[in-house]
């Protein structure tokens, strides 16, 4: 069983930290995942890998778009790595290009 991402980070390492998304992200991983996503909100700069997303739905897009939110109103930067089909239809569909800062950094993928 997969949980709902893992954070690359320690106190020993420098920023930015690497959070990968798992390749299965439901609604059953929220609160794992918003524990996850907690322990890097104050973490200068935070990269999402999400290459290997191959489903997310709709809570958990709401989660990622809340952390992304709040780190732009802490001015924390969140930069993005890999682009799977299945991210940039969620994205795409869910219309949350603009609020997670894809449409312009992430189209390349």
């Amino acid at each position: 069983m997969q949980g709902p991402g893992q954070a690359v980070t320690s106190s020993d390492l420098p920023a930015p930290a690497v959070f990968v998304l798992s390749s299965h992200s439901t609604i059953k991983d929220a609160a794992a995942l918003k524990g996850e996503l907690e322990k890097l909100i104050d973490v200068p700069e935070v990269t999402i890998d999400v290459g290997s997303v191959e489903r997310i739905d709709t809570a958990v897009m709401q989660l990622i778009c809340a952390f992304v939110r709040d780190r732009v109103q802490r001015e924390r930067r969140v930069s993005w790595r890999g682009a799977s089909a299945s991210w940039r239809d969620a994205v795409r569909l869910l219309g949350t290009g603009e609020l997670l800062g894809w449409a312009a950094e992430g189209a390349a993928g």
